[in-house]
């Protein structure tokens, strides 16, 4: 019966990530026997860009099982701009990956489940998380680049995230995460600058306690040249593999964020 269970949990993955060779040696029982990360690629659907992530997991020692998770619409060039402003769409794949995570972590309990999102693909793994029936957690939220309104509330999601969630920004990434994301709106239809280039916007003091506690949860770190490469203005400099080994696999293999820096 367990090996139906695994076979099922694979099936299900695999369809979802896309069935090809290179996907499937990310879906081997053994990776998924250790944990879950789901990779949400940007509004341009898989690509190079995310695949340089799944590179950088493993280059940084990760083994869980790694699918690229395909979300949105795979229209040529239009698709984009569709994928940007879809906000129903991208809450709908947000309950899609919810029932992923939960059908996981039936068939592998204990095992953990991580979420990274890149660009758009960070809305939508903050959607997933608020998707989550109420006693599920996923074990963490890595947010990269991400297209989502700095203002944003965040409760939800780090109710339903056991470590937290972690946002890397650059306040050098205009075009896409500040014009880009005032003329378009940010992947929750929101206008203005975006998460990933700003920061997500702390409680205030009359915010209630529920809020103030669950944004202790929240860990931002503003990328400097030396992390990005040089390349700091550079949309994708947080999908660097060499950015990914050292600054984001370190929180997955992590056992507790709190006591990360």
């Amino acid at each position: 019966m367990k090996r139906h269970l695994v076979v099922a949990t694979t099936l299900g993955l695999a369809l979802a990530a896309g069935c090809s060779t290179d996907e499937a040696r990310f879906l081997t029982p053994q990776r998924l026997a250790t944990g879950l990360v789901i990779i949400l690629p940007g509004i341009e659907g898989e690509s190079p860009l995310n695949r340089d992530i799944r590179r950088g997991l493993q280059a940084g020692g990760v083994g869980c099982a790694m699918p690229i998770y395909k979300w949105g619409r795979p229209i040529p060039v239009a698709g984009l701009l569709i994928n940007q402003m879809d906000v129903i769409g991208n809450r709908l794949e947000g309950r899609k990956i919810a029932q992923m995570v939960v059908a996981y972590q039936d068939n592998h309990p204990g095992r953990p489940v991580y979420l990274i999102g890149h660009s758009g693909g960070g809305g939508v793994a903050v959607f997933a998380a608020e998707s989550l029936p109420a006693d599920r957690q996923v074990d963490g939220l890595i947010l990269l680049s991400a297209s989502l309104s700095n203002g944003y509330n965040l409760t939800k999601a780090l109710a339903h995230s056991r470590g937290g969630l972690v946002n890397f920004y650059s306040k050098a990434d205009i075009g896409f995460l500040v014009i880009g994301t005032t003329l378009a709106g940010n992947v929750d239809g929101m206008r203005g600058p975006a998460a990933g280039a700003v920061g997500f916007k702390a409680p205030g003091s009359q915010a209630d306690a529920a809020r103030q506690q669950a944004y202790s949860k929240l860990y931002q770190f503003e990328l400097s040249s030396q992390m990005a490469g040089g390349l700091l203005g550079a949309h994708a400099s947080t999908t660097h593999s060499e950015f990914v080994a050292r600054h984001v696999a370190s929180w997955i293999n992590s056992d507790s964020w709190r006591r990360l820096p």
